[in-house]
């Protein structure tokens, strides 16, 4: 059995430590666990560490009641928390720290934040919480500015334990050690005893490459010589620092001087490398913990990059290889205009607003709390399932017995299929656990961009896009208000003439940024509408059209290569292991929402609340996306498998994006989950038995109507779940919540949520037929059966009767089924209004769940489902006879061609399916065409 790598790193000399701290891991005995399998021997936490767990879960909502009811108000409170934490945490680490004669067994405590420039109150805090504390394993953790460099001194003299962080610079962590060494001094002057004494030096290296990297960019975009310069420097500007710390720690703790510490029993302090998870999907997931082992010093791991490490990590003493080359990257980030000085001064900068605005928000969280203690929360998410219940909490109980959530998060194939063909394909579609951890670090480059994108002139957005590259911006768009100092988006999803020919006369083209976004870079319509407007700004900037291009795309694509040569803006590089429909949380979705001037920061942060409350350590009962996730597979697999979302309008595009979340991930191997968003509410009696009701809604304005109808459909023995929003940025929330859920979903079904098998068949043969169109100049397209009202039906077997082939088709839809109207249409309120009349109508007369979805749109989204799902589907197609069209620069065809090909192509993958399907045209005028289509579908039922 191949040994646990992590294990593997003490026989190099280097120690791993936690960066993680919760209740939850202490009172389940995973960090036990974890100290056991894994080698973990010290802990850290800081006040995002502790804001996340409290606010992100249930885990202190007991003790912060108790302590409510006490009379202690919120600041005693969130003391009385954490030390009770780092005290657990140390008493877990005691046998580590005497087996190592303490050297390692540490639990680390910050100081408030907001004292990280006032030395005077620090030292009297630091003394304060060291004597709560109590423990000779605990460590007082000290920001490394310059005022705190007297503090690390004065502490280490009165013989504190420290853990120095916030370090990202060479000059400054000689101080800390000067700090540290002048400590020991003064004690061996006054007599007292060293050999107790511990302190780390913490670097902070993903900050630091996420900071040059950025910068080293932007030459790279300008050129010349200092553009070249950059090019050479990627990606290494954080290790090369390592490195040369390590060099300078392995001189100082060699020296003289300390020699007549050491031989009173002084311990170095050893360097400590943190901020250790990656942030560019360019780079390996371990290449902060791979890169840097050595002797003496400490790893502190996230629990992503510990996952990663444990299950591919290669242990091998790398420190000290290298040295000349991380001196030539120092002496050369000058010459691509990089000064280091400022680069580490706005580090420290940006890391003590981190933390003040982390603590902050932990403080008033627990002021919330305790302010709810008495009265009682509100529960935000309900599973109301009636008669189901007991199903699934069995299904729990299982669930947690095999250790689902912990197998979830170490990104375990098995939970979805045994085989191995699809294990390593569904562990690189995982990444989405952990993204916006990464995205938070993002955030300042991603304002960075925007105030350029602003000075530069651009005022509105076109993002284009298709399926999960395009929804989250839609739910952007159309839930989100554009800040004051934002820029107007627009989504084109749409290869509909009308719509991309409504965008260009709209919109000043100059002063419009346009987004091509692309997971795979190669997906057909986005390229087609970069050729298509790029052709256009280009009639108006000539060479400098590229300047109004960005692109959002995996590394390594066709379009990474087309915006490099086109001159674009800018690129930004995915992360190649999310797919696109859990993509919302990742550039795709939080670069429109930075240019509108959405608070990416609070709505991703909101995010990481939720990812904490779903975290391995929470009991699946108490896990809101795991236990949503149980619940909604388990009813599936008991006949409820129309998922039907009750919404209010300002939420209406969630569904859309729900929708392709839940029907491509779950709709599959002949099984799946049918999303039915959009659907308006009726009486309990018009549904069938096989729906669930998701009703979400905000705390401070209920739909009364929604909510009524929740009630009603609950009292009729229909499953619901309830969720409570406090305001849009929840949908950070949310966004992670569904994912977790769909996920879990997935596995309870039993299928691969991370594939999309079927999608591919209906863009082949879009293709097959587009080429077609190319030689021929133009589509093959069968004949009506039946011309009524200038209404033309497409259907198998010889009509003669309009009314009596909607009759069969209808009859013909069974008990459980669905009906689905597939609209190849221009996208307007008239055209919304009478396909709802034309839904609610089938769906009153025959209690079957109804999806409507525009074309091609669906294609990328539900139509995994029609293909890959039950084949419970009867589908209308509509379609009309354009008035406008609009050229594709380079191709023999039109977007009208293209449209239509993609309507064939689908309909081709259907009939391969042996699903049910009807086609109408509605000739040339949509609001006539489907006014008597309304009337027929009436008569016809």
């Amino acid at each position: 059995m191949k040994k646990n790598p992590l294990v593997a790193l003490e026989g190099f000399g280097q120690s791993i430590w936690l960066d993680l701290i919760r209740r939850s891991i202490l009172d389940s005995g995973e960090l036990q666990q974890m100290i056991k399998e894994d080698g973990i021997s010290g802990v850290t936490s800081n006040p995002t560490i502790f804001e996340k767990a409290i606010d992100g879960s249930n885990d202190y909502s007991g003790e912060i009641r108790t302590l409510a009811l006490e009379g202690k108000h919120t600041n005693k409170i969130y003391e009385w928390l954490t030390v009770r934490d780092i005290k657990d945490t140390a008493d877990l680490l005691l046998p580590t720290y005497k087996r190592t004669h303490g050297m390692d067994g540490f639990a680390s405590l910050e100081v408030s934040p907001h004292l990280a420039r006032d030395p005077g109150k620090e030292v009297i805090e630091a003394r304060r919480l060291w004597a709560s504390l109590s423990r000779p394993n605990v460590m007082i953790k000290i920001p490394a500015t310059t005022e705190g460099l007297g503090v690390i001194e004065q502490l280490i003299s009165e013989g504190i334990n420290v853990n120095v962080t916030l370090l990202f610079s060479l000059k400054r962590y000689h101080d800390v050690v000067e700090a540290y060494i002048r400590g020991l001094e003064k004690r061996i002057e006054a007599g007292l005893p060293v050999n107790h004494v511990a302190s780390v030096a913490s670097f902070f290296l993903s900050r630091i490459d996420t900071l040059v990297d950025a910068a080293l960019e932007t030459e790279m975009k300008r050129g010349g010589r200092r553009g070249s310069e950059a090019s050479k420097l990627f990606g290494q500007t954080a290790v090369a620092s390592a490195k040369l710390a390590y060099r300078l720690y392995k001189g100082i703790f060699s020296s003289d001087r300390f020699r007549l510490l050491s031989e009173n029993g002084a311990m170095p302090q050893r360097l400590l490398w943190a901020s250790t998870s990656t942030k560019n999907p360019k780079y390996s997931d371990v290449k902060y913990a791979e890169s840097l082992i050595g002797k003496n010093t400490v790893n502190t791991l996230p629990p992503e990059t510990l996952n990663a490490y444990r299950d591919h990590g290669l242990p091998a003493s790398r420190l000290q290889q290298g040295i000349k080359g991380a001196e030539r990257i120092f002496g050369r980030l000058p010459l691509a205009g990089i000064n280091m000085e400022t680069v580490t001064r706005t580090l420290e900068e940006q890391g003590i607003e981190k933390f003040n605005n982390s603590y902050d928000r932990l403080i008033n969280t627990i002021d919330v709390k305790r302010k709810e203690a008495v009265s009682g929360p509100v529960d935000r998410q309900r599973i109301l399932a009636g008669k189901y219940d007991s199903a699934i909490s069995r299904r729990i109980k299982t669930m947690e017995r095999e250790g689902f959530t912990k197998r979830l998060w170490r990104k375990d194939p098995g939970l979805w299929k045994k085989s191995s063909d699809t294990g390593k394909q569904i562990k690189g579609a995982l990444g989405w656990l952990h993204c916006a951890e990464a995205m938070i670090e993002a955030v300042p480059n991603l304002k960075a961009f925007v105030a350029d994108a602003r000075q530069a002139g651009f005022t509105h957005v076109v993002h284009m896009g298709m399926g999960g590259s395009s929804l989250a911006s839609l739910v952007f768009m159309q839930s989100f208000r554009r800040s004051k100092n934002g820029l107007d988006l627009v989504v084109l999803d749409t290869t509909d003439p009308a719509t991309i020919l409504s965008i260009e006369n709209k919109l000043p083209l100059k002063n419009t940024l346009f987004i091509v976004a692309s997971k795979s870079g190669t997906t057909a319509e986005p390229l087609a509408f970069f050729d298509y407007f790029y052709e256009k700004v280009k009639s108006i900037k000539d060479k400098k059209a590229g300047e109004n291009f960005v692109a959002i795309t995996d590394p390594g694509t066709y379009l990474a290569d087309l915006a490099d040569q086109r001159g674009f803006r800018h690129t930004f590089l995915n992360f190649p292991d999310i797919g696109g429909r859990y993509s919302a949380l990742t550039y795709f979705g939080m670069v429109p929402a930075a240019l509108m001037g959405i608070d990416i920061t609070e709505l991703l942060e909101r995010a990481l609340r939720m990812m904490h409350a779903c975290a391995p350590s929470v009991p699946i009962s108490q896990n809101p996306g795991v236990s949503m996730g149980a619940a909604i597979g388990e009813l599936a697999v008991k006949g409820r498998d129309k998922l039907t979302f009750l919404l209010p309008a300002a939420l209406a595009p969630l569904g859309m994006w729900l929708e392709q979340l839940v029907a491509e991930s779950t709709g599959k191997e002949g099984k799946g989950i049918l999303p039915v968003a959009g659907e308006e509410p009726g009486e309990p009696g018009v549904y069938g038995n096989d729906r669930v009701f998701v009703y979400i809604d905000f705390e401070s304005s209920i739909d009364a109507r929604l909510s009524k109808a929740a009630g009603a459909l609950s009292d009729a023995g229909h499953p619901v779940i309830i969720i409570r929003m406090k305001d849009m940025l929840d949908m950070g929330e949310e966004f992670f919540r569904w994912e977790i859920a769909t996920a879990t979903a997935g596995s309870v079904i039993g299928i691969n949520a991370f594939d999309q098998p079927n999608v591919q068949e209906s863009k082949d043969n879009t293709n097959r037929l587009l080429k077609q169109a190319g030689r021929t100049g133009m589509l093959r397209e069968e004949k009506p059966v039946l011309t009524v009202n200038k209404l033309r039906f497409y259907a198998a077997g010889k009509i003669t009767d309009a009314g009596a082939l909607l009759s069969s088709f209808f009859s013909g839809a069974r008990r459980g089924s669905y009906v689905s109207l597939q609209a190849y249409l221009t996208e307007t309120p008239d055209t919304e209004e009478q396909l709802q009349t034309i839904r609610t109508f089938i769906r009153d007369s025959l209690r079957l769940a109804t999806t409507l979805g525009y074309g091609p749109r669906f294609l990328h989204s539900t139509g995994q489902y029609h293909k890959g799902g039950p084949a419970t589907g009867n589908f209308i197609q509509l379609f009309a006879d354009g008035n406008e069209d609009a050229e594709l620069p380079g191709r023999p065809y039109t977007f009208g061609t293209f449209k239509r090909a993609q309507m064939l192509g689908d309909l081709e993958a259907l009939e391969k399916h042996r699903r049910r399907v009807i086609r109408v045209n509605l000739g040339t005028n949509n609001k006539a065409g489907l006014s008597a289509l309304v009337d027929l579908v009436k008569s016809s039922l």
